[in-house]
């Protein structure tokens, strides 16, 4: 399905097209004028008419996260801004290589080529398209019913409060559109809205969702991973609730988060122990409390070529059951130019995601950790500053004994269809346990109180997939070591599990708001007169400027928490006068 994109001619005129754009095609087109509108096909009044076509429009609206500007954008929204990435040693030809270098030296410009939104919006507008259009056609063919239409209803509010959680998690005021925009001549200088709202709005559009979705084990095949039921809405709550609760220091939205958790990690259970054999969860066909992949299986189930849409995962997007390369993820992690001459990424892992630091100040406490020599190639290598990603990019498990070649000859995937996961079992499992060690110390760390030792026993559970059976008692998790650094634990485990994965970022997030000392105001927006600059906290400094040689330096170019979020792009500004730009933003252009 091709897509329209309108942008302002005053670019064309001045004879530069933004790079980003050149990405887009050929599936987009640039045009003039605003912003991305759906093919013309899908606006004409014959198009509505038949099953299929809804079907068709749904798909698209998942297609757009799709697109490579979206995954690369993902990528350095939720992993290079973090401690994770560093820019790899490109030539001065790359693409990119400007743009990355602004955001790591904190001096990003507003034409930065990572502020664009647009994928995000294409998908909210196909989102609603299916809304407006959709329930018409209950009337004109037989073959949709109304449980169609509210399956097909249910998929795009999920997917639409998905984008706008996301969006607000980067940008934090973002233009909520108010309807589907069919055509170029249209008033499309939607006002921006402040998180508060914006996830109020998520939790309501999620919970009506809830009362139509499929549950996750509907469909036996892609489907249940690629397309938003019950596990994937009631994952989105949970993320919402921890966000929301972390900034309003609220012990409800903690509650809330747990109780959406409880759902989906109860909901896998049920899934995992109704199949007839579970011949990779133990010789007894035992039950577990968290149906994981073992040891041994682990990479290859979830991110091997021979793998993906593992029975643990919860939303990815669909690459190879739809023959597309994930062409965002080989640029990012493996080719910067998809090419095969092109022997690295525009980024690899810094040296703390690379080296193991027994003193408990890194990422990874021992060599024993099989995830670190199956997310990393050449790993735990001495004098090494810079670590290729080994995560989605290899194509089969490093092997079983951590020894096994970094690098083997064959065990990249060049055809890059890899899936993109939003969420999985164990990124559940660390949310709740985020949200009960929260709790705790909410409750005074009250004697009797276990939900401390709950948290501990998941991050343990977690940590003990990626250790050998024979490595177990040596170096599992002890709960008198991380009592009173519960916290930091469970950081530092989603770091260990989700890292590459676009979490990072915003768990530090998270974390800082924890420890501000002002409170950070959801109702207020960034450039709203009288709003109150949070600066931001030292326990979060110490964590997100590691990767840099003068931490200090970098401390004095991110103090508040303006800087956590990234300029919304300038071409944005200029087509949406509505817009207010995070003030401490500027553009290249006019300074």
């Amino acid at each position: 399905m091709k897509v329209t994109v309108l942008y302002k001619v005053r670019k064309l005129a001045k004879g530069f097209l933004p790079f980003y754009l050149f990405t887009l095609l050929p599936l987009f087109v640039s045009c003039v004028d605003t912003v991305i509108l759906p093919d013309n096909k899908t606006v004409d009044e014959d198009y509505w008419q038949k099953k299929s076509e809804v079907e068709t429009v749904v798909a698209a609206a998942y297609a757009q996260l799709r697109s490579d500007v979206a995954i690369r954008n993902m990528i350095v929204w939720g992993d290079y801004r973090s401690d994770e990435l560093v820019v790899s040693a490109l030539p001065s030809s790359a693409a990119y290589r400007i743009a990355l270098q602004q955001i790591y030296s904190f001096n990003i410009e507003t034409e930065n080529a990572f502020t664009a939104w647009a994928p995000f919006y294409s998908a909210i507008n196909y989102c609603n398209l299916v809304l407006e259009k959709a329930e018409s056609v209950i009337a004109v063919d037989p073959d949709y019913m109304q449980g169609d239409y509210d399956a097909n209803k249910a998929q795009v509010l999920a997917l639409r409060a998905f984008c706008y959680f996301y969006l607000t998690r980067v940008f934090h005021d973002i233009p909520v559109t108010p309807h589907a925009y069919l055509n170029s001549s249209e008033d499309l200088n939607a006002p921006q809205v402040a998180p508060d709202s914006v996830l109020n709005m998520c939790i309501a559009d999620l919970k009506e969702a809830s009362k139509y979705a499929v549950a996750g084990n509907t469909y036996g095949d892609w489907r249940d991973k690629g397309y938003l039921n019950q596990d994937g809405i009631n994952a989105i709550l949970a993320d919402i609730y921890l966000w929301r609760a972390s900034i309003n220091r609220s012990a409800s939205d903690y509650e809330a988060c747990i109780e959406y958790c409880d759902k989906v990690i109860k909901a896998k259970k049920e899934a995992y122990e109704q199949k007839p054999s579970r011949p990779r969860w133990g010789g007894n066909n035992e039950k577990k409390s968290y149906y994981l992949s073992d040891y041994s299986d682990m990479y290859n189930d979830l991110f091997g070529e021979t793998g993906q849409n593992a029975d643990e995962s919860i939303f990815e997007l669909q690459y190879r059951i739809s023959n597309v390369a994930n062409t965002g993820l080989d640029q990012m992690y493996y080719r910067y130019k998809n090419g095969s001459s092109d022997g690295f990424g525009y980024l690899k892992a810094s040296k703390k995601f690379g080296t193991v630091d027994a003193t408990g100040n890194g990422v990874w406490n021992n060599n024993k950790d099989q995830r670190l020599f199956e997310f990393l190639y050449d790993a735990a290598k001495d004098g090494t500053e810079m670590f290729g990603i080994r995560k989605m990019v290899a194509s089969r498990t490093a092997g079983t004994n951590n020894t096994a070649e970094a690098n083997p000859s064959g065990n990249r995937s060049f055809s890059m269809q890899k899936n993109w996961i939003f969420y999985r079992l164990t990124d559940v499992m660390l949310m709740k346990a985020e949200a009960l060690v929260q709790l705790y110390n909410m409750g005074g760390k009250a004697e009797g109180d276990t939900r401390n030792e709950e948290a501990f026993n998941i991050c343990k559970y977690v940590n003990d997939r990626a250790l050998s059976d024979d490595n177990k008692a040596s170096y599992a998790l002890k709960y008198s070591t991380y009592r009173d650094k519960m916290e930091d634990l469970v950081l530092a485990e989603r770091a260990r599990e989700l890292c590459f994965e676009g979490k990072r970022w915003f768990d530090l997030m998270r974390y800082n708001y924890r420890h501000t000392t002002t409170q950070a105001d959801l109702t207020k927006m960034l450039s709203q007169e009288g709003y109150a600059i949070v600066n931001n906290s030292d326990e979060f400094f110490n964590l997100a400027l590691r990767k840099y040689t003068v931490p200090s330096a970098m401390k004095v170019k991110m103090r508040d928490e303006r800087y956590l979020y990234m300029p919304i792009n300038q071409d944005e500004v200029e087509i949406n006068t509505s817009l207010k730009q995070n003030p401490v933003y500027k553009s290249a252009a006019k300074y």
